[in-house]
């Protein structure tokens, strides 16, 4: 079976946002869906293989979809149908994400960056080839200038930092 990419779009209301999404997934079954926050604004999303990640105004990471992998990084959970709030990075302010085909990299305000999901060809930078289901501290980064941005494709990752010399980094 052929899977195709989910998209998902903000759309702006006075006091409160809507993600809508399109496409073919294992949980959606090309049914467009939308999902209504009321206590939080989203102001951020990137959309993987089958599953899209949202951060919100207050730095919160929700995530649904497609879990095969641990890519949601919520554990063993299947699948969310609707958007979760990711437990283990409460404490953390979200302030970057990226999916892949089958993980995801995400990047806090603080300079912490966190993988979770598929690594089969280590596109997770963990320095060994398991799969995570939660959220994972990826130390390289933590010494270096702060991150501009975050980038994944099916089977790597990427950062870009900010600075005098800008430098990426690849896995």
């Amino acid at each position: 079976m052929r899977s195709y990419s989910e998209r998902a779009t903000i759309m702006p209301e006075k006091s409160r946002r809507a993600i809508f999404t399109f496409g073919k997934s294992s949980f959606a079954d090309n049914v467009p869906s939308k999902f209504w926050l009321k206590n939080d604004q989203p102001v951020h999303l990137s959309c993987g293989g089958e599953h899209t990640a949202v951060i919100t105004e207050n730095g919160r990471l929700l995530m649904f979809g497609g879990n095969t992998w641990g890519q949601l990084g919520l554990g063993f959970k299947p699948a969310a149908s609707k958007p979760a709030s990711v437990k283990s990075l409460k404490s953390e302010n979200v302030k970057l994400v990226a999916c892949g085909r089958d993980h995801t990299i995400v990047c806090t305000w603080q300079g912490s960056v966190f993988v979770a999901g598929s690594n089969q060809e280590g596109q997770l930078g963990l320095g060994h080839w398991n799969n995570t289901t939660s959220f994972h501290l990826l130390h390289p980064f933590c010494e270096h200038a702060p991150i501009k941005m975050l980038s994944a494709g099916c089977n790597t990752s990427a950062a870009l930092t900010g600075g005098r010399s800008d430098k990426l980094f690849e896995c």
